[in-house]
């Protein structure tokens, strides 16, 4: 059981990485990024040497509509949405792709992964189900990288148990 709590913390916390680079929920300090015609897309954790490129439309000077928003550090492609922009935030359905592997599909609000979605980890581990601010939250499967299969209720990015019938949580 210990491995398991193990394995769900380090995937917990890889999940909060992705939103990172595509933004953060809406707040005053939030800082922008903008690609070489001037277009912006929220950028609340700036790293030296960062850089985007968008292929969507712009409007009001922010990204809007669907296109890639494409992140690059020190000339280097790194992590890549593909997906729909509202106002510089991924809003609606989107991809993410990091760097490290791991890849997001699914429904967006304010940049984070809300709704549902997918998310695949580098390590193999496989989230799929209900997503809030950015966590898993809601009804969900969890695969672990060593084939266990938990389902059931995630609350705020944690395990919380089997689902409101009484399933058992490992198949």
């Amino acid at each position: 059981m210990q491995a398991i709590q193990r394995i769900l913390t380090c995937f917990v916390l890889l999940l909060a990485l992705p939103a990172t680079h595509v933004g953060a929920a809406a707040d005053p300090d939030t800082q922008w990024i903008s690609d070489l015609n001037g277009c912006k897309a929220t950028n609340p954790f700036p790293r030296p040497g960062e850089t985007v490129t968008w292929s969507g439309p712009c409007a009001n000077g922010l990204m809007e509509g669907d296109g890639v928003l494409q992140w690059f550090v020190d000339g280097k492609a790194d992590d890549r949405y593909e997906g729909h922009m509202s106002a510089g935030w991924a809003e609606g359905e989107g991809t993410l792709t990091r760097a490290d592997g791991g890849r997001y599909s699914g429904a967006w609000k304010k940049s984070q992964q809300d709704g549902k979605g997918r998310y695949e980890g580098p390590d193999g581990a496989v989230y799929d189900g209900e997503w809030k601010d950015g966590q898993p939250h809601g009804m969900g499967q969890m695969c672990t990288p060593d084939g266990q299969v938990i389902t059931g209720r995630w609350i705020d990015g944690e395990f919380d148990g089997p689902d409101e019938g009484g399933n058992p949580n490992r198949i």
